[in-house]
């Protein structure tokens, strides 16, 4: 014990329970998993819904939100924060934007790998039959076609991997990041692009590698840090 105070470093035991997953995160992440597995049974209803009540000026926000909220966009962006979090030698924000940037790049990576092998139809592709149809339909491939890569969204889950990791960062007034997120989530919805079930879906996915990155990643990129 006392060389751990000479050293400066935690006893094992906190080290240790900083990498446990909390009650209010377990019960967190079952009450979205379930909302989620719900959320396929009002897929239609929703989009039907908005169908009937869209807005021209929503649908304006909507896009802009969309194509703004991708993650080439949120690299840039996060890059530009990171490059000036450097020059003010803001050691932790530094530490935060990596792992933003990290959570980020890897959500993306694996969802949208998992998002061209299921085949399911968006919402807006009018004149092709809604289905999950995996790498293939009526022999033709469908790798490269772009209506069939709704499930899940890969702009919910590298948007919600980005700002989660603020959430986790910063507790209490960190979840308010969420709020861009969330934005983008329900553009996706908005435009048809997606269905509820898929953003809900992504959303889950992107929390989970956001939470993991920071608690995992984070320390190791603090230790490298100058």
């Amino acid at each position: 014990m006392e060389i751990d105070q000479l050293s400066g470093s935690r006893p094992k035991e906190n080290r240790d329970s900083g990498h446990r997953v909390s009650p209010l995160l377990s019960w967190l992440l079952l009450f979205g998993l379930v909302l989620a597995l719900v959320s396929f049974f009002f897929d239609d209803a929703c989009w039907a819904w908005i169908r009937e009540h869209q807005q021209k000026g929503l649908l304006v926000l909507a896009g802009l939100l969309s194509r703004y909220g991708d993650w080439p966009e949120l690299t840039l962006a996060g890059l530009f924060g990171l490059a000036l979090a450097w020059w003010a030698k803001r050691r932790r924000l530094v530490k935060v934007l990596l792992c933003m940037l990290l959570a980020s790049t890897v959500a993306g990576a694996v969802v949208n790998t998992v998002r061209l092998t299921t085949g399911r139809t968006r919402p807006n592709a009018v004149h092709t039959p809604q289905g999950w149809f995996g790498l293939r339909r009526d022999g033709e491939w469908l790798l490269f076609k772009n209506n069939y890569h709704a499930f899940p969204s890969g702009h919910s889950a590298s948007a919600f991997a980005f700002f989660g990791v603020l959430a986790f960062a910063y507790r209490r007034l960190g979840w308010c990041f969420l709020g861009p997120a969330v934005a983008i989530g329900w553009s996706r919805i908005y435009l048809g692009a997606h269905h509820l079930s898929d953003v809900l879906v992504g959303m889950i996915a992107g929390m989970v590698f956001a939470y993991y990155v920071w608690i995992r990643a984070g320390p190791w990129i603090e230790q490298k840090l100058p």
